[in-house]
């Protein structure tokens, strides 16, 4: 890659022009595709807290590989219902993926990693599902590589969050958004659920849900939905955070993402091997 001048857009592909994508393409086939989500993060983040991330994230892992970064996908599915929270159903965010690749490869883009910087169960079931279909019914990707990048499994050792039940708006992004835009985060509004919501919470994320059902059966679908107790919706003990523990995980995120994207890159060959398979045992009658 040529040397980046001072009004040098990439690798932000929103910020450049149609002869530089086309200037790039002749020389590597590859994306980053960062993801977010608008949503609740208490009362001391911003609603688009993820987003933040992603962008920043996703920019910096650009810089590092030398791999385009396109525009962060907010539009996602939360779970939660708290004021500001934009909830897109996980089918259809699925196919605001699809169509963004079929729309990138149709150009000629073909090792595809998506930075995902959003969790949420029901989010990363439908993606995983989509993309693995995606792979099985569409021939333009049949020489593509599609890599599923969750951000929190760059995480290094020493990042305690998860151990701690620190798994939203907790010290771990509050730091990171401290890092990145310092501004956004009202320290001095910060708040928390009373106990014992905020012990539930950080037992398990998917804990500020409720199911119900019109008969308890085993064959009964429940529906779900965020606990109309909690009015905050905070997982985690923000007090802790700092600006210097930020940049610290942020480097650990954007070293290991770009390290193994370069892993991937190096061995990408287009061609589809087999590999093992362990689908889950089903059980009959």
């Amino acid at each position: 890659m040529s040397k980046k001048t001072a009004n040098d857009p990439f690798p932000t592909f929103e910020h450049m022009t149609v002869k530089m994508v086309r200037e790039y393409l002749t020389r590597s086939k590859s994306i980053i595709l960062p993801m977010g989500v608008i949503e609740q993060h208490g009362y001391h983040l911003p609603l688009k807290t993820d987003t933040i991330l992603a962008n920043h994230i996703g920019r910096m892992v650009g810089e590092r590989t030398g791999i385009i970064v396109a525009p962060t996908i907010h539009q996602s599915f939360s779970g939660g219902g708290l004021p500001g929270t934009i909830n897109i159903s996980p089918a259809v965010m699925s196919l605001v993926v699809r169509d963004t690749l079929v729309s990138l490869a149709s150009q000629g883009f073909r090792n595809f990693y998506l930075l995902l910087c959003h969790g949420g169960s029901e989010n990363a079931r439908a993606l995983d599902d989509a993309l693995k279909l995606l792979l099985r019914l569409n021939p333009m990707f049949e020489n593509a590589l599609i890599a599923l990048m969750p951000a929190w499994k760059f995480r290094t050792a020493d990042d305690t969050s998860i151990k701690e039940g620190d798994w939203h708006a907790g010290w771990n992004e509050t730091s990171r958004v401290m890092a990145t835009e310092p501004e956004l985060v009202r320290m001095d509004e910060m708040e928390l659920d009373p106990e014992p919501l905020i012990k539930l919470m950080m037992e398990h994320p998917d804990n500020y849900q409720r199911a119900e059902k019109i008969v308890d059966d085993e064959f009964v679908v429940p529906r779900m939905s965020q606990r109309p107790d909690i009015k905050v919706g905070v997982m985690g003990r923000p007090e802790k955070a700092s600006p210097e523990l930020g940049r610290k995980l942020i480097e650990a995120i954007v070293k290991g993402a770009s390290e193994k994207i370069m892993e991937l890159e190096a061995k990408a060959d287009g061609v589809y091997k087999e590999v093992a398979f362990t689908p889950e045992p089903m059980i009959f009658d």
